[in-house]
């Protein structure tokens, strides 16, 4: 698929119906770049590895994100994180849309931001919070049935979306976004 028609694709998919805001009290804002790679293998979703170090999220599967900062937008927090974490110079042009608010268990709110993006680009990890990306086609993703698991929070009853693909378990808010995503997908294919 070449860089329009994804780009067209995606606004289609992210734009099939609006993002659902939330606004939990004592809750902090985050942001999130879903990067979706205009790859060879088709349309493809980079995920990073977190650093077995950190205090929260060691060693999980996630994209590229973090808590927005005082006087920052969510979509410029998304885009720092982006280059912060693995050196994407992602455009504000090229994010396509919003998906879902997603709450997580640590008192943020994460708004994620899809995002085209050419493929291969350069990746320049920040070993103290990354310590490894991999790919996955979104067919693979759309391949798998998800497992489901209901988490009680003090917002209510959670569902935690997984997928087990290429060896690996993308699971909890970031299995959430790509659930959210997959579904947008379908929903412009049938709408198409």
């Amino acid at each position: 698929m070449s860089a329009a028609p994804l780009q067209d694709w995606l606004t289609r998919a992210v734009a099939c119906r609006p993002a659902r805001r939330l606004d939990l009290e004592g809750h902090g804002r985050a942001a999130i770049l879903v990067p979706l790679l205009d790859a060879h293998e088709g349309p493809s979703l980079l995920f990073t590895v977190r650093a077995p170090h950190l205090r929260r999220h060691a060693g999980q599967i996630a994209f590229p994100g973090g808590r927005v900062d005082p006087g920052e937008t969510e979509l410029a927090a998304a885009l720092r994180e982006a280059r912060e974490e693995v050196g994407l110079d992602v455009q504000a042009d090229a994010v396509c849309g919003l998906l879902d608010d997603h709450p997580s268990p640590f008192g943020l709110i994460a708004t994620p931001h899809v995002a085209r993006i050419a493929w291969p680009a350069p990746l320049v990890l920040q070993s103290s919070e990354v310590v490894e990306t991999f790919v996955v086609p979104l067919a693979a993703l759309q391949a798998v049935v998800p497992t489901v698991e209901r988490r009680e929070t003090p917002w209510g009853t959670r569902l935690l979306h997984g997928y087990e693909v290429a060896g690996r378990r993308i699971w909890g808010l970031t299995g959430n976004v790509v659930k959210d995503l997959l579904d947008r997908l379908d929903q412009a294919a049938v709408a198409a």
